[in-house]
């Protein structure tokens, strides 16, 4: 295979699914500096992180960029995992693009427009994707149509502040005005009918630099850790058909996006309900990777004009994934047996930290454990009234 000669900056927080980047691009022979935002973690310990750099906030890294890589004879390519910083290189698309390869979609703003969670489901409705029947809300609006039980999501990630929570479940209207009563009166959120999955599915791919979009696979996800991620399922290379890959074309093709994605759906009754499209690089394209696809790479090479056709983007077989850390919260809290994690344990062969030839990472996480456990029960439960004092006193993100 020829050599990328582009440069390869992945900007990010340093966290598992940055961990993910370090190792599906670390194999290959490519000159990568990882672009911190925040604080240094695990993710740089990882022995395919070469170089990186500590930034404290996106503006620093946006200095940082500019007044570094503007001599390069060849457009560095700029690799993403993270909402909030995909929206700011969105809002500078023309001062990006001058001097980097940028996924997002043609027309600036658009990114920022379908990260909205209200959105996106209004353009996936259009389309002919099943949604959950759902609405835009505030604090204060009139709730008055609105079907129990229901669940409520953040509808984007608020520049400079803390989600109040991932989503909650309300059962009935006391619920869900508790939960308005303690968020900001300018955040939004999407109000769904709620939907009792079976199962939860993620489709994940990227749509190349030469219009041909790729479709690693499926992840089919029946535990979640407290965190919110998921804790245990398998990988296929065969998309139920409930959730149709045209649509997703068609919906990628409407915005025009070029770029890493994900589709995340409910699965109930053969039926594939539309939850989210994730505009960015996954947190689980290292568990595809592990599974036999290499999504992030072959973007590479089509941003950089290269043929990618003998790297592998296809699921091999089918994998069990297990977050090897965290999936044990199901057994502290009484959802499965310990015998059962136990089996789980030894059936799986994608893991969310380990990687035996990249060890360091996974022994820090490791050290972490037991406080991670404990802070994601507490949030699971508190960060409504947590994030509501935060922004009492003052203290933003």
């Amino acid at each position: 295979m020829e050599k990328v000669e582009n440069k390869i900056i992945v900007w990010s927080i340093d966290d598992f699914n940055t961990l993910g980047l370090m190792r599906e691009l670390g194999n290959a022979e490519l000159d990568m500096l990882f672009l911190v935002k925040g604080h240094a973690g695990f993710a740089v310990k990882s022995k395919y992180c070469k170089k990186h750099v500590e930034t404290p906030t996106i503006e620093d890294g946006y200095k940082y960029l500019m007044e570094n890589y503007e001599n390069e004879s060849k457009k560095p390519i700029l690799i993403i995992s993270s909402d909030e910083i995909i929206t700011f290189v969105d809002q500078h698309k023309e001062e990006f693009e001058k001097l980097f390869i940028v996924p997002g979609t043609t027309i600036k703003g658009n990114i920022e427009k379908y990260i909205d969670k209200n959105n996106m489901t209004t353009l996936a409705e259009e389309i002919g994707i099943l949604c959950p029947k759902s609405r835009s809300i505030k604090k204060g609006e009139d709730i008055s149509d609105i079907q129990y039980p229901c669940l409520i999501k953040p509808s984007h990630q608020k520049p400079g502040h803390y989600n109040e929570f991932k989503f909650k479940i309300c059962k009935n209207a006391n619920a869900l005005k508790k939960t308005l009563r303690y968020v900001r009166p300018d955040s939004e959120f999407i109000v769904q009918q709620y939907i009792p999955k079976e199962l939860d599915l993620l489709v994940y791919g990227g749509r190349m630099w030469d219009d041909n979009t790729i479709f690693a696979g499926a992840f089919i996800r029946d535990r979640w850790a407290d965190s919110g991620s998921s804790s245990h399922g398998y990988f296929t290379e065969n998309i139920p058909q409930c959730a149709d890959t045209s649509k997703i074309l068609e919906f990628l093709e409407r915005i025009d996006y070029h770029g890493l994605f994900s589709v995340e759906y409910g699965l109930l009754e053969n039926k594939a309900y539309f939850f989210e499209i994730n505009l960015r690089n996954d947190g689980t394209s290292h568990y595809f990777y592990q599974a036999g696809a290499n999504i992030p790479l072959a973007y590479v090479y089509s941003a950089a004009g290269l043929d990618y056709s003998d790297i592998p983007t296809k699921v091999s077989g089918e994998k069990w994934f297990i977050d090897e850390l965290f999936d044990v919260e199901n057994v502290l809290l009484g959802k499965i047996k310990k015998k059962t994690w136990k089996k789980d344990m030894s059936e799986a062969t994608v893991f969310k930290y380990y990687d035996k030839e990249d060890t360091v990472p996974y022994e820090m996480a490791k050290k972490g454990k037991t406080k991670q456990i404990v802070q994601d029960i507490i949030l699971k439960r508190f960060r409504l009234y947590i994030v509501f004092v935060l922004d009492k006193i003052g203290l933003r993100k």
